[in-house]
Order: C-alpha cells, then sequence, then structure tokens
C-alpha cells in the first residue's frame, strides 16, 4: 500500500537511537523526508548514515530540545532546508527516575522537562509551519505508564498521563488549523541499549516472568511495531483519525 509519504517534511525528536530511529527508518523507507534529532553528534551522524540507502532522505539535528532556544533553531533549520515540515513526531522522553517517594520535587522538574514541558514547547513552536503544511500532522510518543498504575516511576507516569491530555486537547484545538494530533502509547519495547536491555541483563528471570504475567502476548513489543502505528497515523490513510490513542503493548492494558 503507498502511504503517500514521498517527499513528506517530517521532524522527528529523540531520534538518534531506539523508537525514534525506528520510526525515522520507517517514514524514510516510504519516501519521506526527515531530521534526525539528538544531542550526540557521534550518535545523530550514524543514524543518518543508517538511513543512507532508504528511499527517502535524512538530516541530521544536533541539539537540546529541553532548551527553547534549540527548539527554535530546529524549526528554522528545517524551513531553511524544506521550506517548512508537514509532520512532528513528538518522542523525546525517558522512563528512567527515582521510584515513588525517593522522587523530590527536583526530580519531578527534571521528568516533566523531558516528558512534557519539552514536547509542548516543541508543538508550539512547529504549528505555525505545520498549518502551513501538506496534511499536517502530529504524533505523540506517550507510555502506558501514562494510562494506568503499572509499577511505573511516578514523576514519568504523571508526565505520560499529562502528554495524553495534552494530544487529545491539542487534537481538538488545531484541527482548525488543519492539524491532526494523535498519540501512540507503546508497552514494554525492547531494543539495545534501552531500559529493558538493561532489565533483562540485571535479572532476567524476573523479567521473563513479568511478560509472562502481564502481557497476555508474553513478549517484548519491537521498535518496527511502534514506527508502524507512528506510521499510519502519519500518512494520509489515516486522514479521519484526530484525538486518537493507539495502544501498542500486547494486551497489557487489557480490560479486566
Amino acid at each position: 500500500m503507498d502511504l503517500c509519504l514521498k517527499n513528506k517534511r517530517i521532524v522527528i525528536s529523540g531520534s538518534s537511537g531506539g523508537i525514534g530511529l525506528g520510526i525515522a527508518r520507517f517514514l524514510a523507507g516510504e519516501g519521506a523526508r526527515v531530521i534526525v534529532s539528538g544531542r550526540d553528534k557521534q550518535r545523530v551522524e550514524a543514524a543518518c548514515i543508517s538511513l543512507r540507502d532508504a528511499e527517502g532522505s535524512a538530516r541530521g539535528f544536533v541539539g537540546d530540545l529541553t532548551v527553547s532556544g534549540e527548539i527554535d533553531r530546529l524549526i528554522a533549520e528545517a524551513g531553511e532546508a524544506w521550506g517548512g515540515i508537514d509532520h512532528l513526531v513528538l518522542n523525546l522522553g525517558s522512563g528512567r527516575s527515582k521510584p515513588k517517594l525517593e522522587a523530590d520535587r527536583a526530580e519531578w522538574e527534571r521528568v516533566f522537562n523531558l516528558n512534557l514541558f519539552a514536547g509542548f514547547e516543541l508543538l508550539r513552536a512547529a504549528v505555525p509551519s505545520l498549518a502551513e503544511g501538506d496534511a499536517p500532522s502530529v504524533v505523540i510518543i506517550g507510555s502506558i505508564a501514562g494510562l494506568e498504575a503499572l509499577g511505573a516511576p511516578w514523576a514519568y507516569g504523571a508526565a505520560k498521563a499529562a502528554a495524553s491530555h495534552l494530544s487529545k486537547q491539542a487534537a481538538r484545538d488545531l484541527a482548525g488549523e488543519g492539524i491532526r494530533v494523535n498519540q501512540v502509547c507503546p508497552g514494554n519495547v525492547f531494543f539495545e541499549g534501552g531500559t529493558w536491555d538493561v532489565k533483562q541483563a540485571e535479572n532476567p528471570g524476573g523479567v521473563r516472568d513479568m511478560l509472562s504475567s502481564a502481557v497476555p502476548l508474553k513478549r517484548f513489543g519491537t521498535v518496527d511495531e511502534i514506527a508502524a502505528a507512528v506510521t499510519f497515523l502519519i500518512s494520509p490513510v489515516s486522514a479521519f483519525t484526530t484525538g486518537a490513542c493507539l495502544v501498542v503493548d500486547g494486551g497489557q492494558t487489557k480490560t479486566p
């Protein structure tokens, strides 16, 4: 199926590795032009090289998108290179935090800044360009930790819950400008160097028991499975879909 993404201009935050890079790979494979972003120059360059054979093309952006000035620079660079953007994927975030009451106010502010505030600032900065794009859309990468209490760090779960509200409210308010906004909420996704890679190395039996008891499909999700969901929501194939939350978690948040 042709998803009509050839030459589309797409900015993806937090995309030098893991899920973000998988999303960039899928979109570039559909012929899109993507900006791969991250704080580490070597990782960004390596990510762009890995996309060299894709049908689309990749540009790199090195910067800390928790800093407003860097966000403005990213949008400006996209404008200079492409004349604007058509789609935005907000993938900035991390679930690494202190558990329960061990997290003080400073830790909550750090987690919210990374998982919510930076994404909102990037969305706000991108809206004028998106509004002039071709069938523009936004996909926010959330987490099932923001949908249910599953034992994740409190600050992270609260930040992702707020991101879910943001996606729904933005969908309502930006529809008038022709911008669709949707969310993908992954479950437990395994990739090299990720949180579950570390946890499995530390406690393989515990991770195996968790998957067996908590996830009906009894396995991790893959980066490609999340990227496929994002690509669907970005594409015109989902043109009548906005304000939706697509949960990709192997059934973990199933209804009892």
